[in-house]
């Protein structure tokens, strides 16, 4: 880190200090108001259970600062507008959000976080939340304490990066104190996905195999949502990604695999993210191009970060908007698998 444990706890003191001072303020106004009863109606505190023990937010949060790639597209569908969110470096657009958030995010409104391989606790403190909403995040203990030192946080309940996005969901809503409407999100996505195995029955049974390749070679395992949704559309995981998961002994969302073990995890249908290579060097490179699924013409080669990242990062928003472009190609291909 570019700061020491000392200075981030002393910089986070001041502010809590700070923040508790104008919280004292503002809750005498709020009992006189009436604001206790109106938090009692609003079903609070709740208590959320994580991977690292449990948080309890105690009166409905207006400050939310989220962390990871999902977080805010729950809070924007439920209403909300988050204070402080990440910046994002992969696929963004012209003002650093996702291409789904687009519409939504306001700078005005929102201050965006350079996360990167570092979180700036400093500058989350500053923003003085009431609550950090981070379901699907992958931090340690360490980061989770010093954010908990921060605000309320609510971490990841199981393992890192993959909690998935029906969790993520209704995580966001019960600490927002929106459960029925998160429940009515998910309830409308699953619908949308269950219309979509409906139109296209050749999607089912068909084995599937979702990776990174280029310079390093990475599969997606069971676990992680942009399988689970594939899996919701009738796919099912190719023998080689099962027999993957058997070896995945820390439970962790992709696994490296080398070049020339590609071939064990080749399936019906193969998702492949080449972003970095571009799609014309993987569908001709020697060893690629070996594969059945790229024969037949039953291998879908991603080069689209915006859609990857869509793909990637499974919400209740970004679902709508990567199935009108990731459909069509990906029923392609299943028809190519006969």
């Amino acid at each position: 880190m570019s700061w020491s444990r000392s200075r981030v706890v002393s910089a986070v003191a001041a502010v809590v200090v700070a923040t508790a001072t104008l919280a004292a303020c503002g809750n005498d106004a709020d009992e006189q108001a009436g604001g206790s009863a109106s938090t009692a109606a609003a079903g609070f505190p709740v208590t959320l259970k994580n991977t690292f023990g449990e948080t309890t937010i105690t009166k409905k949060p207006e400050r939310i600062v989220t962390l990871g790639w999902n977080a805010q597209d729950v809070v924007y569908a439920l209403g909300e507008t988050p204070v402080g969110m990440p910046k994002v470096t992969y696929g963004p657009t012209a003002a650093g959000v996702t291409a789904w958030d687009a519409g939504k995010f306001d700078p005005a409104k929102t201050q965006l976080l350079d996360i990167g391989d570092k979180y700036p606790f400093e500058k989350i403190a500053a923003l003085g939340p009431d609550v950090i909403l981070a379901p699907y995040e992958g931090f340690d203990e360490a980061t989770y304490k010093t954010l908990s030192g921060i605000a309320p946080t609510v971490a990841y309940p199981g393992a890192p990066w993959q909690t998935t996005w029906q969790d993520q969901t209704l995580l966001v809503g019960e600490a927002l104190g929106k459960k029925t409407d998160a429940e009515k999100l998910i309830s409308g996505i699953q619908d949308k996905i269950k219309q979509v195995a409906t139109d296209h029955p050749e999607f089912k049974g068909k084995t599937i195999t979702v990776g990174s390749f280029g310079a390093e070679n990475y599969v997606y395992m069971p676990g992680d949502p942009r399988v689970q949704i594939l899996n919701e559309m009738g796919f099912k995981n190719a023998p080689g990604v099962e027999a993957l998961e058997k070896t995945n002994t820390k439970k962790e969302f992709s696994l490296a695999i080398s070049k020339e073990k590609v071939a064990d995890v080749d399936a019906d249908v193969l998702v492949a993210y080449v972003d970095g290579l571009g799609a014309q060097k993987f569908l001709a490179d020697p060893v690629y191009s070996s594969l059945g699924a790229v024969k037949r013409g039953s291998a879908y080669a991603m080069e689209d970060q915006q859609v990857i990242s869509g793909m990637s990062a499974v919400s209740v928003l970004s679902v709508p908007w990567v199935l009108d472009k990731t459909i069509p190609n990906l029923a392609k291909a299943a028809e190519a698998a006969g």
